[in-house]
């Protein structure tokens, strides 16, 4: 089974598009299966990362997901068809025949009712006290360890203060805090608390605060060095959208002002150091849709991370923003440089 699922993994995604019925366009983009749109917002990631990434509804996922999910089946079934149709002298139990799809039905249909995600006011409240706590504690150990690290990162005492960077310097205390002061339920409407009641930044104790209008909106956490094994280096809200670091730097700015767009908030806050105008997005497939209309007047320019990801998701972002009219281009970090942060360290 093992050995199936990997195999079918590798087949090419696009190739399961077209099978299905679907036009791509490039190559590499159509329209969405999963909500109505006008203009196609489905990306392939083709191999080896084979996977596809809707910037419009946010859905992403591998080929079996596509596959399964355009055809309403689960993801067993999805995989043994997938096996029979593509696997060389697999013999499994699913059919080999071509699925019929209705393409023009998959296109045409209401999207599901969702609620949409409201922002309450309440949860600017518990990042804020959960900061100023923070803040308010002595130093301890990992004080000491994360200001070494962020130094080691180029992030100076400017930076930290400009950003308002901080630090949970003692995890018990923080979490028993939260709880003497919100209700459980409200901790995990936040995104701050996971549904054991506990604070999600458990191994990511230096925290990014995102600002918007002045209140902050979003948390991201970050491991001190390099995580250990089976952790990522980021910890994010648990079920609360993401947004734009650093979103209000882009207020009262004049119209044509060069704009850069950030992996990384690290990369944001280097170049904000530098005197340049800067946001982050977290991630190199993170884009919604809702996020254009800050970017319509300026002179934008990607500056993601230089790896695969980081570059297949420059390339992206800058067709998304091409095509809403927006002026935008690409900057290149030399070879062997990997992200922007390094790459001002050396110099």
């Amino acid at each position: 089974m093992n050995d199936l699922l990997q195999r079918v993994k590798e087949i090419d995604i696009r190739q399961v598009a077209r099978d299905l019925g679907f036009e791509l366009i490039q190559t590499r983009r159509m329209l969405c299966p999963f909500h109505v749109e006008d203009t196609p917002s489905l990306v392939f990631y083709p191999p080896p990362q084979n996977e596809f990434h809707c910037f419009g509804c946010g859905k992403r996922g591998d080929v079996i997901n596509l596959y399964a999910d355009v055809c309403k089946i689960d993801f067993k079934t999805a995989l043994e068809e997938l096996g029979n149709r593509y696997i060389p002298g697999y013999d499994g139990h699913g059919s080999n025949k071509t699925r019929k799809i209705d393409v023009k039905s998959i296109y045409t249909q209401k999207p599901v009712e969702e609620k949409p995600f409201v922002f309450q006011e309440q949860f600017s409240r518990i990042y804020e006290d959960f900061q100023q706590f923070c803040l308010n504690l002595p130093a301890t150990e990992s004080t000491r360890k994360a200001a070494e690290y962020l130094r080691g990162r180029g992030i100076d005492d400017w930076t930290i203060r400009h950003f308002r960077l901080f630090v949970i310097k003692n995890y018990g205390l923080a979490n028993d805090y939260l709880k003497e002061k919100y209700s459980t339920p409200e901790l995990i409407a936040s995104g701050i608390m996971n549904e054991r009641g506990n604070l999600v930044f458990f191994k990511h104790p230096i925290i990014i605060p995102y600002y918007q209008n002045g209140r902050i909106t979003y948390l991201q956490g970050r491991t001190i060095g390099d995580p250990p094994e089976g952790t990522n280096k980021y910890q994010f809200l648990t079920g609360i959208p993401r947004t734009i670091f650093n979103i209000d730097s882009l207020k009262n700015q004049r119209g044509n002002v060069e704009v850069y767009i950030t992996e990384g908030a690290f990369d944001c806050m280097t170049l904000v150091k530098q005197g340049m105008i800067a946001v982050s997005l977290g991630s190199a497939k993170t884009f919604k849709k809702e996020w254009i209309k800050h970017f319509k007047k300026f002179n934008v320019w990607i500056w993601f991370d230089n790896d695969t990801a980081g570059q297949a998701g420059a390339r992206d972002l800058i067709e998304i923003l091409h095509l809403n009219g927006i002026y935008v281009g690409m900057k290149y970090l030399p070879s062997g440089i990997k992200d922007i942060n390094e790459y001002f360290q050396q110099r």
